[in-house]
């Protein structure tokens, strides 16, 4: 039986917020950094410009599919029996805290080598949406995974999810 996301007591609400915000600060701030020496290290090898997109999203994708399920776990297995709810907020916390980590380490590395000062928005605002979608399509998943017993319905779940998406991506373009 899950509770909802406010159903706790006051002790037990403030652990909860305590513990779920350490996981953010530091995911967040693991993906941010790693994400961010990923980056340097790809335009370091001067590689061709579509085949360091490629590379970038790519290890964008895993390194946040890795820092938001193990962020997500980690509560789970922390604080046993939390809502549902509070695993959403901390994926989606940590995607958005990992973008700012990374945004302002951007933004620091070109101020300090004089090559560009636009203002930290500029670095922030474009990675936000992608990041926080990210976040919470992986947060979704590990959340099917931890809390439905049934094998058959969480694949059946994921299917739904993907079949969705996939529908999605398909209308738009």
């Amino acid at each position: 039986m899950t509770k909802g996301i406010l159903d706790h007591a006051f002790e037990e609400g403030q652990v909860s917020i305590s513990v779920v915000g350490r996981v953010i600060v530091v995911a967040g701030l693991i993906l941010g950094s790693l994400h961010f020496g990923v980056e340097r290290g790809l335009s370091v090898l001067e590689l061709p410009e579509l085949w360091q997109r490629q590379l970038n999203l790519g290890f964008f994708l895993f390194l946040i599919w890795l820092a938001v399920n193990g962020g997500i776990r980690a509560v789970n297995k922390l604080l046993p029996g939390i809502a549902v709810g509070w695993l959403f907020i901390t994926g989606i916390g940590i995607g958005a805290w990992g973008q700012a980590i990374f945004s302002l380490a951007q933004w620091a590395f070109f101020r300090y080598n004089g090559e560009e000062t636009f203002p930290f928005l500029f670095y922030l605002l474009p990675g936000l949406l992608p990041s926080l979608a990210v976040s919470l399509l992986v947060a979704v998943l590990t959340a099917i995974t931890l809390r439905v017993e049934n094998s058959l319905m969480a694949f059946l779940l994921r299917l739904l999810i993907f079949g969705a998406l996939a529908l999605l991506i398909y209308l738009w373009i």
